[in-house]
């Protein structure tokens, strides 16, 4: 019993680790766009390993992931991956700088880039990596068009699966609680 309830809080304790990644809208209200201040937007923000960032955008532009020297430069020959699918999802698997910037130079030349730093405060086992260009994304479909007045809701980071880990866990303890006192008897 005592293993069982060892195995339990182990597991609890996981489950609160890995519920702790938030996901960022890109430039809040006004997305990955020519109009948003991508910098200012970024320093109020504190990413951590196992975030998701979100970009969602016009037809006019695009999402690079690049080296530093290509973001300094807004250079886009030596891109590490390319999305222009308008909602793209970014898993932050590792810690450590990821830069980004969009496909159009000008653009990325008038601040349409993006330096995140990542922390390793938050343990994500085997993380999945950002999906490419036409692969599945969040359900949502993108809001953001054309229309510089469509509205993108704000991202002060949002929880995934938090309550939902803390339930299955209890809901875990409590069953192991009730076996052993169904065999106890």
């Amino acid at each position: 019993m005592t293993k069982l309830i060892l195995l339990c809080f182990l597991s609890i304790f996981c489950f609160a680790l890995a519920s702790h990644a938030a996901t960022y809208v890109v430039g809040d209200t006004s997305g990955w766009d020519i109009s948003s201040d991508i910098d200012s937007w970024a320093s109020s923000k504190t990413f951590n390993v196992g975030d998701v960032l979100l970009f969602q955008y016009s037809s006019s532009h695009s999402v690079n992931e690049v080296r530093k020297e290509s973001f300094e430069t807004c250079s886009t020959t030596n891109i590490l991956r390319k999305f222009s699918n308008g909602n793209t999802t970014v898993i932050l698997s590792n810690s450590g700088i990821r830069y980004f910037v969009c496909g159009n130079k000008l653009h990325c030349l008038g601040g349409m880039k993006l330096k995140v730093d990542v922390d390793e405060k938050s343990t994500s086992v085997g993380a999945p990596q950002a999906q490419s260009e036409g692969a599945a994304t969040l359900p949502q479909p993108s809001s953001k068009s054309n229309n510089p007045s469509t509205v993108i809701p704000t991202s002060t980071g949002y929880m995934n699966g938090g309550f939902q880990s803390q339930l299955i866990a209890s809901m875990c303890l409590t069953a192991a609680m009730l076996l052993e006192i169904n065999v106890g008897i």
